[in-house]
């Protein structure tokens, strides 16, 4: 994977490694390490996100090609008030959506239908999307087993 990280915080070399090791880990485990090479990553960390967009965190396509992409950004909040925990844990969940695209579970048309593996959906609220369901119900887990890897390697170094 190709990952560039900008933003707000991200002089912080320790949210930086964390947010980079992160990515990489959750990519591995979600698309698989051949699929995962030919993936391009713009992390922006975002100041206030939850306040401006109501979101604390969003993943983009990027790329010119919607049926297959492969560029991505994912918008973080990364105010002072959130723990690396909740970061990670919503890069996780961001994660999970650039999944879902990459493997062509879910397509967003510009229409304002979505198509969520086999079925088209209008209208949705937000705590009814499968989409949105499939992310939280492996955020933790995602992060859970990030956390006891990246403490286990970074304790060794």
């Amino acid at each position: 994977m190709q990952l560039c990280i900008e933003g707000y915080r991200s002089h912080n070399k320790e949210l930086y490694q964390a947010i980079g090791s992160a990515a990489l880990y959750y990519g591995d485990l979600l698309l698989g390490t051949r699929m995962v090479k030919n993936i391009y990553l713009d992390i922006k960390l975002t100041k206030d996100l939850k306040k401006k967009e109501k979101a604390y965190g969003y993943c983009h396509i990027v790329d010119d090609n919607l049926s297959k992409p492969r560029e991505f950004m994912i918008e973080l909040d990364a105010s002072m008030k959130y723990s690396f925990d909740q970061i990670l844990t919503w890069l996780a969940h961001e994660m999970v959506h650039l999944k879902q695209f990459v493997r062509g579970e879910l397509c967003d048309y510009e229409t304002g239908r979505v198509q969520w593996k086999t079925r088209s959906y209008g209208r949705v609220q937000y705590d009814d999307q499968p989409w949105e369901k499939e992310a939280y119900r492996l955020e933790g887990k995602l992060y859970e087993e990030f956390e006891e890897w990246y403490y286990a390697e970074t304790s060794n170094t």
